[in-house]
């Protein structure tokens, strides 16, 4: 198989993808279409039970799917070659007990085809890359908490150095500095131009780290939302000033901003205001225009998270590819 010109920069090419499990009447995936650009962060959220993880199978290889195509950089999902420059984190990991924290990415080196001479500086890299303190390499795994096996979970998708990373839950377990640590990691991988799909239940996260993202509902797309762009549906932004600011004039000043930056008002008060923006462009131009105008902005923050409202929404929403 080999990528169309249609298709020359996608990492991912999903066609028409349809799976249904043995006695089950109700399709896990129905009909499925998507592509991934070489070296973009694309995100999957969806209810439990949409047909995520089935998805993410079928993109390994490890599930065969009853009708349509996966193509990796032009190849079937279960070519060899691609499983050596695929990385994984999966919701819910196996670890040999009795392994230390070493040990086990040696061994996932040595399934990665790396070369063993680079094995144990890799194995540092890797742990210091998702801050496990070396005083912990040499323990055994069975001593770990949830978190220091997530990272270790982490750890061992970065071993194998690769191209294309499928991530099903990374966060899982995670306090919040480990959080922000696969924050870093993925904005990192990005820029090393390793294409990442990723599967979350943290919709923040999702919409902070992701270029787009698909919404699953009973194993169909919803909708595909380009985040950077601004393009999700308008939400409601809670803007924060001193109470001090403009006194009498304050309620004039700010209805007069909001229109020039062509933003609903919904609320003024002494310290704040609440007002519909559209995208992240008008929240952008609102701000600047109150703080010309004598506001100085000290905060504004969303008050529901985008990707909330389209979940709450059930994903229905245009399909921007």
């Amino acid at each position: 198989m080999t990528a169309s010109n249609d298709h020359a920069q996608d990492a991912v090419v999903v066609s028409a993808l349809t799976k249904t499990y043995k006695g089950s009447d109700v399709s896990a995936l129905n009909g499925i279409s998507f592509s991934v650009t070489k070296g973009e962060v694309f995100g999957l959220i969806g209810p439990n039970g949409a047909g995520k993880t089935t998805l993410i199978g079928c993109l390994l290889g490890l599930l065969r799917p009853d009708a349509g195509d996966v193509s990796i950089f032009g190849l079937p999902a279960d070519s060899l070659a691609v499983r050596r420059i695929t990385g994984y984190v999966p919701e819910r990991s196996d670890f040999e007990h009795w392994m230390t924290a070493r040990q086990f990415l040696k061994y996932h080196h040595g399934l990665a085809g790396r070369n063993g001479k680079d094995a144990n500086g890799e194995i540092d890299e890797c742990l210091e890359a998702v801050q496990l303190s070396p005083t912990v390499w040499n323990r055994r795994l069975k001593t770990y908490s949830r978190g220091m096996l997530q990272r270790l979970n982490i750890a061992q998708m970065l071993i194998g150095k690769p191209t294309l990373a499928l991530l099903d839950e990374p966060t899982l377990g995670l306090d919040p500095n480990g959080v922000t640590l696969v924050r870093n990691l993925l904005r990192k991988m990005q820029d090393d131009g390793v294409t990442i799909i990723v599967n979350s239940h943290q919709l923040d996260e999702v919409e902070r780290v992701c270029d787009r993202v698909a919404f699953i509902k009973q194993g169909k797309i919803g909708s595909i939302e380009n985040i950077k762009t601004g393009a999700l549906s308008r939400y409601s932004l809670l803007v924060r000033w001193p109470e001090s600011a403009l006194n009498g004039s304050l309620n004039s000043v700010v209805e007069e901003c909001a229109n020039r930056a062509l933003v609903n008002g919904e609320e003024c008060h002494h310290s704040w205001g609440r007002f519909t923006v559209q995208d992240n462009k008008a929240a952008a131009n609102l701000i600047k225009e109150l703080v010309s105008n004598g506001l100085p902005v000290e905060e504004a923050v969303p008050e529901k998270n985008r990707l909330e409202e389209l979940f709450a929404a059930g994903g229905e929403n245009k399909i921007d590819e």
